[in-house]
């Protein structure tokens, strides 16, 4: 739980550093995605560290409570805590150290645990991490349009 808590913490402050950089493109981006319902998380410093859109051409974008609905219809011990680990990680850590975060859509939900294992093994992310990361890509798809 303590390593769970330390990688969230840095990857929260690198989205705060990384938001401070880009605030004038995320608060443009908002408004023209102003009909696209959003899911922030406020810090102290006014900054919002998930403003992306909800939904997304490409399914990359930051956990909220539909996705946290939809996955604990399948795993029901799953917070929203774990999502956003999973797409911290997915996003800025160790997943796009060699390549860019993925499109979600275009894989089937039956392809990823096979891909999340096998890219975990070579990011070196530990169990608790391969399993937010696979839970976080398992809520997106299950919120995908049909």
């Amino acid at each position: 739980m303590k390593t769970t808590k330390l990688i969230l913490i840095t990857f929260t402050l690198l989205a705060i550093i990384e938001g401070c950089k880009s605030k004038k493109n995320t608060t443009a981006t908002a408004t023209t995605t102003s009909t696209a319902k959003t899911d922030s998380v406020k810090t102290t410093t006014g900054f919002s560290i998930f403003s992306n859109p909800t939904t997304s051409k490409d399914g990359v974008y930051a956990p909220g409570e539909n996705e946290l609905v939809a996955i604990q219809k399948q795993f029901s011990d799953v917070t929203l805590e774990k999502l956003k680990i999973g797409h911290m990680l997915y996003t800025v850590g160790p997943c796009v150290n060699c390549h860019g975060a993925k499109n979600i859509y275009k894989r089937e939900t039956s392809r990823w645990k096979s891909i999340i294992t096998e890219m975990a093994e070579m990011a070196k992310l530990n169990t608790e991490q391969t399993d937010a990361v696979y839970k976080y890509v398992l809520s997106i798809k299950a919120t995908q349009a049909k």
